[in-house]
């Protein structure tokens, strides 16, 4: 009887922390699930790890979860909304403490984000940067942590060049959740793709 509904909790939150997950990290989940699940209430039943707050304890499991689980992802309030069951208000405060607290583990999944949205952008910025249309802006959206990468591509870009050769930044749009939404030239999209491969040479 305990043994059966061990595995039905195992099998609700298996489907529950699925959601929007990669096949790596499903793969991982089936793998390390029961395994990280009891550590992470043993450290709490030994006192190894003790919080002082709920908001301590949650951050830490989600953090854990995301170290081992999901690590080519980043913090996404609604997503931690649909896996762990939090209210929103809560899950986008706890995925912002996580974004700052481990901004530099992040990053890496930020900006990969970032140049594959803009990689999709690619043929379409070409085009309308050979017909005279380099000014026409192309919809992108991201997450909270991608839309910091673009501020930040486009500064290291505007750095690196004159005056002169500064683009037209990209232009923030209304957005509803923690979804980021900007119109970004056409000649912009060209350019960043193209810098950070230019830097790493």
């Amino acid at each position: 009887m305990v043994g059966e509904r061990l595995q039905q909790l195992l099998d609700k939150a298996l489907a529950t922390l699925s959601v929007d997950a990669s096949q790596q990290a499903r793969q991982r989940l089936e793998a390390r699930l029961r395994e990280l699940s009891a550590e992470l209430f043993l450290e709490w039943v030994t006192g190894e790890r003790r919080f002082e707050s709920q908001t301590q304890q949650t951050e830490h499991w989600i953090a854990r979860f995301y170290e081992e689980i999901f690590p080519d992802e980043q913090p996404v309030g609604t997503v931690l909304y649909e896996r762990f069951g939090l209210p929103l208000p809560r899950a986008n405060y706890i995925a912002r403490l996580l974004r700052t607290r481990r901004a530099a583990q992040w990053r890496d999944a930020a900006r990969q984000e970032l140049m594959t949205m803009l990689e999709a952008c690619r043929e379409k910025a070409k085009t309308a940067s050979a017909t005279g249309q380099g000014i026409f802006e192309i919809d992108i959206s991201l997450s909270a942590g991608a839309a910091d990468e673009l501020r930040v591509q486009f500064d290291r870009y505007c750095a690196a060049v004159p005056p002169e050769k500064r683009p037209r930044p990209p232009k923030a749009k209304p957005s509803l959740g923690t979804t980021r939404w900007f119109g970004v030239p056409a000649d912009t999209v060209l350019l960043l793709l193209d810098f950070p491969n230019k830097g790493d040479k």
